[in-house]
């Protein structure tokens, strides 16, 4: 289900924007044809205008991957529905048509890794024959998580909900995009929203992004999961080798997208500790206490005093799963954010992909 935000929303269209069907490749006489998910951002593939339908078969085809990533590149939300005979292998095959994906889950994730897949991360409440996970524990859960009764998805300072993010800036190469497949979905709840963080910026006053060009993001991993830990039970937390074997990284509140040139607000994560202007060392001994403590420097509400407006109607959607559902979205145009769904009663399972730069060894 697409949120409010469709009909609401004013439209200011991106160079390029993809509407109708996209006619930028062609493969085996396939073409793809999209409709538009937000008036400013977004692509739900449909079909092909051959009238052949959409598989992980199909989609996995070189000449297709290059359609999907020209789409991708340019609206930052791609979408594929019908997909319920996904595997873990197809998620990573098709995963790599927009870059390098990871071969391995983050650190101190690796029990929630897919059996058969390692660079695929399960993340719900699925439990095994003991009664132990096997998904790394959802963000988001019900109460103050889940959308309001309007259905609401705008980022509530009151209480920091929902936790509006990019993910993956704790890294020293942070993902360009992920990858989430819906393997079981709840029948209420459990959205995630996106949000375009390129319009966002460009809505900014000339004084604003100048403010904000001359900061950068101190983010830490153990930051982010010390932070997390004190709400979602069970949820990993660093070791102190761990924690040392993955420094804290610095990331632009502005960053450029390389294939488009366009700028976007960049660097909001649960990792990021402290905002600080370029270059400027914060002390070792205040460092410790971020990460560990999982406590926020007060700097960080210059970025948390915009997420109101930057997840608003204007900018923003509520995309509701339903069982083989994938979207790719990239980090370096868009933020996303996960709601709650009733953990108690329902079951919900995510395979997710990690996907980096070409640039990037493969190793990963």
């Amino acid at each position: 289900m697409i949120g409010r935000a469709l009909s609401n929303s004013r439209s200011v269209a991106r160079p390029f924007a993809l509407r109708g069907a996209y006619r930028g490749f062609s493969s085996a006489m396939e073409v793809l044809k999209t409709k538009p998910m937000h008036p400013t951002f977004g692509s739900i593939v449909v079909g092909t205008e051959s009238g052949k339908p959409l598989t992980p078969e199909l989609i996995r085809e070189p000449e297709i991957g290059k359609q999907l990533r020209r789409i991708w590149e340019q609206s930052g939300v791609l979408i594929i529905r019908d997909m319920e005979s996904m595997t873990g292998e197809d998620l990573e095959a098709i995963s790599g048509h927009f870059g390098i994906v990871s071969r391995k889950v983050d650190s101190g994730r690796d029990k929630f890794a897919l059996p058969g897949a390692p660079g695929v991360l399960r993340i719900g409440n699925v439990r095994d024959e003991n009664g132990d996970l096997v998904c790394k524990p959802s963000t988001a859960k019900g109460g103050a998580t889940a959308l309001s009764a309007s259905g609401s998805f705008q980022y509530r300072p009151e209480d920091r909900q929902p936790v509006w993010h990019t993910d993956g800036t704790f890294q020293k190469v942070p993902p360009v995009g992920s990858a989430f497949f819906c393997r079981q979905a709840p029948p209420v709840g459990g959205a995630t929203c996106f949000s375009d963080a390129v319009a966002f910026w460009e809505s900014l006053s000339e004084e604003e992004r100048e403010k904000l060009e001359a900061l950068e993001c101190v983010c830490s991993l153990a930051h982010h999961d010390a932070k997390l830990s004190k709400g979602v039970s069970g949820y990993p937390t660093q070791t102190e080798e761990q924690r040392l074997a993955n420094p804290p990284q610095r990331t632009p509140v502005a960053l450029a997208h390389p294939v488009t040139g366009r700028k976007a607000f960049y660097g909001m994560n649960s990792s990021t500790c402290a905002v600080v202007p370029k270059g400027q060392e914060l002390p070792k001994e205040e460092l410790d206490r971020l990460e560990i403590e999982g406590v926020e420097d007060e700097s960080v509400k210059i970025l948390r005093d915009l997420l109101p407006r930057a997840t608003s109607e204007k900018f923003a959607i509520a995309w509701q799963w339903r069982v083989g559902d994938l979207v790719v979205w990239d980090n370096r145009s868009t933020m996303h954010a996960a709601t709650g769904y009733d953990q108690e009663r329902h079951i919900r399972e995510m395979w997710r992909t990690s996907i980096y730069p070409d640039s990037v060894s493969s190793h990963l």
